[in-house]
């Protein structure tokens, strides 16, 4: 035990240790750009000397670091070099003092994800943690100390990674997405290989783990680097969450006896939900709270069918195909939101508010039967149901009025959009003083003016 906590210390240090050594500065880049060497062969150049093959060479090879290490820095960091060059080369001791940049304003809003993603990655760095800690079969002490360095590890990381502090929305709920999903469908997967031979269950922890660890790191670089709305990277969501959940329930329906069909269903029905939710995105580009008042809709014809199945499992009638109407009522919801929610345009907090909404309609109409305090369960869920459905149906449509009354609003608006930007000139002569110092490289000036008109 003592030997596993050690590697996986050793682990995270060699980790931390990777992560300070690919830091990228603008200070290091100035240095890299003061070599004496470099420095020497480049005035030797301009002054029209002609260059040995080796001298050639090397500054080819330092260009090409140049560039390189160039790309690698952040645009804060950029944009701190071009502030201080001219300061640095005038007086080198200025360097020292001052080496990195004052920290970017963050609106509270990209703090708020930095901040949930850091405990998103604690929360599961624990699971890992704990999930090694069965698969070893670790001792008591063991199977607290390695959760707890997992979890603090995965917190740790991106602490020292993300250097601006600025984790975006699609990466983070595609992030929460994979490791989630990545949890539940490497369950899938360890049932279709063993066929729920895996007594003690430590293929089913060791290929969630896995999966939820590689589809999680997948889901933070495709909302970093995919353009994709908000709304799409929510319908990518949504799809994933429930078409495993619809094969599985038409696995059970059909009272199928062999695990395989179980975590074969799951994972076909996941891959066709990820194609469904592409093809939806392009036929409608729903926004983030269009999708959030569809999954609201969804989740209400999913309770209702749970509590006609439990309403039935009371009366001793159930039977394994009654988990469809559940399923279907999810299935139906979303196709209904679809319909209904098709260039509504819903704002964030205008989703927000259907949901709340919703809710604040069903439990009323929980209240309002219990008024009446019937002995059946039946009574509760239809009125809570169609209470909570009238006030979905209220909100929504309030909200795709006020939405249309904005448009017409802004389509009166003057259609000349005209922005001065007299402080970019003053930056474009910094830059330039650059640009003439390094013709090899791409640089694009600032505007100071700029004008657009609708037609």
């Amino acid at each position: 035990m003592k030997k596993i906590i050690c590697l996986f210390a050793g682990l995270v240090l060699l980790s931390m240790t990777e992560i300070f050594a690919q830091e990228y500065s603008a200070i290091n880049y100035w240095k890299m750009e003061q070599d004496a060497e470099y420095a020497r062969l480049f005035k030797k150049q301009t002054s029209g000397e002609i260059l040995s093959t080796e001298e050639n060479n090397y500054m080819f090879e330092h260009k090409a670091k140049l560039a390189g290490y160039f790309e690698k820095l952040s645009d804060s960091e950029k944009s701190f070099y071009y502030q201080n060059r001219k300061s640095w080369l005038e007086n080198p001791e200025s360097q020292v003092k001052v080496t990195t940049q004052q920290e970017a304003e963050v609106f509270s809003g990209e703090r708020s994800m930095y901040t949930q993603h850091l405990v998103s990655s604690g929360f599961f760095g624990f699971m890992y943690g704990a999930s090694a800690a069965a698969i070893f079969d670790m001792s008591e002490g063991g199977a607290l100390a390695l959760p707890l360095l997992s979890a603090g590890a995965s917190t740790l990381i991106p602490v020292l990674t993300i250097k601006d502090r600025n984790v975006s929305y699609n990466s983070l709920a595609l992030s929460l997405h994979g490791k989630s999903v990545g949890a539940m469908q490497g369950a899938a997967l360890s049932i279709l290989i063993s066929g729920g031979n895996d007594l003690e269950g430590k293929l089913i922890l060791g290929l969630s783990t896995l999966s939820s660890i590689v589809l999680g790191r997948v889901g933070y670089t495709l909302g970093k680097n995919k353009p994709w709305s908000r709304g799409k990277v929510a319908l990518y969501s949504h799809y994933g969450f429930m078409m495993p959940l619809e094969g599985v329930a038409l696995a059970f329906a059909f009272e199928s006896e062999d695990p395989r069909i179980y975590g074969a269903a799951s994972l076909a029905f996941g891959a066709g939900g990820y194609l469904i939710a592409d093809r939806i995105s392009k036929w409608n580009d729903f926004s983030l709270g269009d999708v959030r008042a569809t999954t609201t809709l969804s989740t209400l014809h999913t309770a209702l069918g749970f509590f006609i199945v439990g309403d039935k499992a009371g009366n001793n009638n159930i039977a394994p195909s009654d988990f469809l109407i559940p399923a279907a009522g999810a299935l139906g919801g979303t196709l209904a939101g679809h319909l209904w929610l098709k260039d509504a345009n819903l704002t964030n907090q205008q989703g927000r508010n259907v949901a709340l909404a919703t809710t604040g309609g069903s439990i009323m109409g929980l209240g309002l039967a219990a008024l009446f305090t019937p002995e059946s369960i039946t009574p509760y869920y239809i009125t809570g149901y169609l209470a909570g459905l009238s006030m979905y149906a209220v909100m929504v449509g309030k909200c795709k009025k006020d939405n249309t009354i904005r448009l017409s609003v802004k389509d009166d608006e003057k259609r000349w959009d005209i922005n001065f930007m007299p402080q970019n000139i003053l930056v474009n002569r910094q830059i330039a003083s650059y640009v003439y110092s390094n013709p090899q490289k791409r640089v694009t000036f600032l505007p100071a003016f700029s004008a657009s008109v609708k037609f």
